[in-house]
């Protein structure tokens, strides 16, 4: 028994926490904010080195205008905990999503998207709500009727001549 107790408080010990994925930061253009002139490039900055594994593209981060457009060009720069990427010129105002995939310190990768507007009082449809309006014809409703009633009287009939036998 003591043996038993003995292995399992080794294994416990040697054990280590899992160890929690890089998280973002801060971000240039900030999350939901509104800004009046078009940046030339987006800055993210996350809690942990990335890594680069050579020739292979696995960081990236992706510019999406209003239109749904890329406005991001393919050359993502990492440097320690920081990947920035140059931006095209763009004159269409309204949201712009910004979504990113990094490898972090322990070699998982991460991945997340945020927004911001461009254009200070741009109107955007976030938060319109559509009444959803669900109108059945009346013919539906008719036919659905007609059926369950035929079907009662049909029932009675049958019930009615099997008696009667």
């Amino acid at each position: 028994m003591a043996t038993l107790f003995g292995a399992l408080a080794t294994v416990a010990i040697g054990l280590t926490p899992a160890v929690a994925h890089t998280n973002l930061i801060t971000q240039t253009p900030e999350a939901n904010s509104q800004i009046a002139s078009w940046p030339a490039q987006i800055t993210l900055e996350f809690d942990e080195q990335l890594q680069n594994l050579g020739d292979e593209k696995a960081n990236f981060l992706v510019v999406n205008n209003a239109a749904g457009d890329q406005v991001s060009e393919n050359d993502e720069t990492l440097l320690g905990n920081t990947i920035t990427v140059t931006l095209s010129p763009n004159q269409v105002q309204g949201p712009v999503l910004v979504y990113y995939r990094v490898v972090s310190g322990d070699g998982h990768p991460v991945e997340g998207e945020y927004t911001f507007t461009y254009g200070i009082g741009v109107e955007t449809a976030e938060g319109v709500v559509e009444e959803e309006t669900t109108e059945y014809p009346i013919a539906v409703y008719l036919a659905s009727a007609v059926f369950i009633v035929s079907g009662l009287f049909f029932a009675i009939y049958s019930y009615r001549r099997r008696s009667r036998i």
